[in-house]
């Protein structure tokens, strides 16, 4: 009789742990990336079965096509990876990348994750492929901005309810009229106090924020930078176990992402560059790897400085006459109230002595940030007020990063001589590169989708 029941519920955990098994290697987190000409980048994560490490998932492998009922084409040029996410309930993050290649340009393409080992296959989803190399028979639409994570219960007494859910059903609505988009550092806010009130560890709330952006992130490119909240995970060092020692140094990000750095010499997601129809993007680290970086350093500090050097050097501005860098921290612009107890400054001098006499000797056109709270804008050659921006004669500054986080949007301490606006409500921007001399820019503010702010860009080169 004993010898019954206990085979009997052996037979029911068994069949309970292989149903949750089956139901957790569905891939989630989708997101797209592109990588280099003509290839896009598909990435996505797994669970392993409870109480195993191994991978659900060795050989990852996507279909795609033009059509749904036609995923002809297989790639499994893939890779995969895990790392000590320390779960309560045992179960094992795996992190995939698949690059799909030889791409027809300005194509639409249906893709599926393929199920691995007894698991589930993705939904289908779709993308268009990136235009042509130097295409301008359309404009080029970029959503922009920074510091963007989940809120937990002290960021919504701060911030109001569901800011965070609020800004994504937002970018859904702007979705259809973007091709890209660019995350300025800052994402998820994983290492944030106000998380834990809500009892979720670092990867948990990693896994809900990516989780909830996927209908954006399995639809359109979300190209990142490293912010200070991904590079060193230590917004709570007094609690090891929600910010393990070993995720510092990007640890995380690292594994989550597939930004092109492989495909255009650069290095682990923190710095990298792309080309889509006739704008060349940079992404850099504001954190490491430079003289005096706040986060130190991931390999030295001249490695990424003389990469950005190659790297804008080679730029046909006749092919792609607008160039766009990213970066988590300005060196431009006013002091926040916030900031003032991390040397009465947030702006980054090091990273001005750094990287900005590159940018204009190269004639870079915009540098977006991130990291303070709000939406600022630096006026055109020499401070005059204005929101026409025509042949300016240099980077045109914009920090963005308001669009909101759990820590809630900054005030200003002290105003910029050379600040031409400043918007403390949450909000993102859109950049339109209408053609190779004229763009704008429009902040848009998350609540209602209104337009505050607006800059129309002229350029003779």
């Amino acid at each position: 009789m004993y010898t019954f029941l206990l085979f009997y519920l052996f037979i029911i955990v068994k069949a309970t742990i292989a149903g949750i098994c089956l139901q957790k290697q569905k891939p989630d987190q989708i997101r797209l990336a592109i990588a280099s000409k003509n290839s896009v980048n598909v990435g996505w994560h797994s669970y392993a079965c409870p109480f195993s490490t191994k991978n659900p998932n060795p050989t990852p492998r996507v279909k795609y096509g033009l059509s749904p009922a036609a995923l002809t084409s297989n790639s499994t040029n893939g890779k995969s990876s895990t790392y000590n996410t320390k779960n309560i309930f045992t179960r094992t993050s795996w992190f995939y990348g698949v690059e799909l290649q030889d791409l027809q340009p300005r194509t639409l393409y249906y893709y599926q994750i393929v199920a691995m080992n007894n698991g589930l296959a993705s939904d289908i989803f779709s993308f268009t492929s990136p235009p042509a190399l130097g295409d301008r028979s359309q404009p080029v639409k970029i959503a922009a901005y920074g510091d963007m994570g989940v809120d937990g219960l002290l960021g919504s007494l701060i911030n109001g309810v569901c800011l965070f859910e609020r800004a994504v059903i937002a970018l859904q609505k702007m979705l259809p009229s973007i091709d890209f988009v660019l995350h300025h550092g800052d994402i998820c806010y994983a290492d944030d106090t106000p998380l834990l009130v809500l009892g979720k560890t670092y990867d948990q709330a990693m896994d809900y924020c990516q989780m909830a952006m996927m209908n954006i992130t399995s639809k359109r490119y979300y190209m990142t930078a490293v912010g200070n909240h991904e590079i060193n995970c230590t917004q709570i060092p007094f609690l090891r176990d929600a910010c393990p020692k070993n995720y510092r140094n990007q640890f995380p990000y690292s594994n989550r992402f597939n930004m092109p750095s492989k495909q255009s010499g650069g290095y682990l997601n923190a710095w990298y560059s792309f080309n889509y129809g006739f704008v060349h993007v940079v992404s850099l680290s504001c954190e490491s790897d430079f003289p005096n970086a706040p986060s130190g350093n991931l390999l030295d500090t001249k490695t990424q400085v003389n990469w950005l050097k190659n790297d804008l050097a080679a730029v046909n501005r006749s092919i792609t006459p607008w160039i766009i860098v990213q970066c988590h921290r300005p060196w431009k612009g006013s002091i926040a109230i916030e900031g003032l107890s991390d040397g009465k400054f947030i702006n980054c001098p090091q990273c001005k002595a750094a990287f900005e006499a590159i940018l204009i000797k190269y004639k870079v056109d915009i540098y977006f940030a991130g990291h303070v709270h709000w939406y600022e804008r630096i006026c055109p050659n020499g401070g005059k007020k204005t929101a026409d921006y025509i042949n300016p004669n240099g980077p045109i500054y914009i920090t963005n990063g308001a669009i909101g986080n759990p820590e809630g949007n900054d005030h200003v301490f002290k105003r910029s001589s050379d600040s031409c606006r400043i918007i403390t409500d949450p909000g993102f921007g859109v950049l339109t590169l209408v053609n190779a001399r004229q763009a704008t820019f429009s902040f848009y503010r998350t609540s209602d989708l209104v337009e505050l702010d607006r800059i129309n860009i002229i350029k003779a080169r």
